[in-house]
């Protein structure tokens, strides 16, 4: 949602501008943006016209590792509901986070994970593991479900790429949060990686301009990428024109000539 609050009004926009779009959901009992069918369609011909590809989101509130079950199985039928609605326009990717602790919609100083309680993850990644082989039924042999790192290192997902149940959505800023080496995480991820988010990040701050950060940093990330002939998607989260626009003519800028 880079131009107001409204799907389709996004979607002609950046149609001119990118070639796929993040379509990102959000739900509560109260509030949620999710399509209807007849939006749906629309997304699916503005795509073909304007030769689109598309992400989706699914909604940072699902907790399907949660330890109550109740919340855990309603969150994977939240999720399946949502890919039944959303394959109409077929997204090449869903993405989603798998909270270790309880969501939050801003980072929270101090809470990322390096280290790993053992028994606390092997729980955690089992009540995951169930629910994931659910949600990718769902979704099909045409699609693909990638797991995004939030606030805890991306050796957390190590086990359900081991299993080969999904792949990954490398988010740069949240490595950026926790400090952590995004050329080292590229070196042992991208294999297995579907999407890349990049954005700018100040202190705890996220989703920013990549213009706030130095620009010999972004070039080593763009250059790396070219080197190893990367061909997944690298989406630019950002949630303004600005961000959006200064973010565009960094990487233009930093890409190697003619890539």
């Amino acid at each position: 949602m880079i131009y107001g609050d409204d799907i389709l009004e996004n979607v002609r926009i950046l149609g001119d501008i990118v070639g796929n779009i993040e379509i990102v959901l959000f739900y509560t009992p109260t509030l949620n943006n999710i399509p209807d069918i007849r939006n749906a369609r629309i997304l699916h011909k503005l795509g073909k016209l304007n030769n689109l590809s598309y992400t989706v989101h699914l909604p940072a509130s699902l907790e399907v590792a949660s330890p109550d079950p109740q919340w855990r199985e309603e969150s994977v039928r939240i999720a399946i509901s949502l890919i039944q609605i959303t394959s109409v326009f077929k997204p090449i990717h869903y993405i989603l986070h798998i909270p270790y602790t309880q969501p939050t919609l801003v980072p929270v100083p101090g809470l990322y994970f390096k280290s790993i309680n053992r028994q606390k993850w092997y729980d955690w990644a089992g009540r995951a593991s169930e629910s994931l082989e659910k949600i990718q039924d769902a979704i099909g042999p045409d699609g693909k479900l990638l797991l995004e790192n939030i606030n805890y290192s991306p050796s957390y997902l190590q086990a359900f790429l081991t299993e080969g149940v999904c792949e990954i959505c490398l988010d740069v800023g949240h490595l950026l949060l926790g400090h952590e080496n995004v050329i080292d995480a590229f070196k042992h991820y991208l294999p297995v990686t579907g999407e890349i988010h990049l954005h700018g990040v100040i202190g705890h701050e996220d989703h920013l301009s990549l213009g706030v950060l130095p620009k010999a940093r972004v070039t080593k990330w763009m250059e790396y990428l070219v080197l190893e002939n990367y061909d997944g998607i690298v989406n630019l989260e950002v949630f303004t024109p600005g961000h959006l626009r200064t973010s565009l003519d960094l990487v233009t800028r930093v890409l190697p000539t003619g890539k």
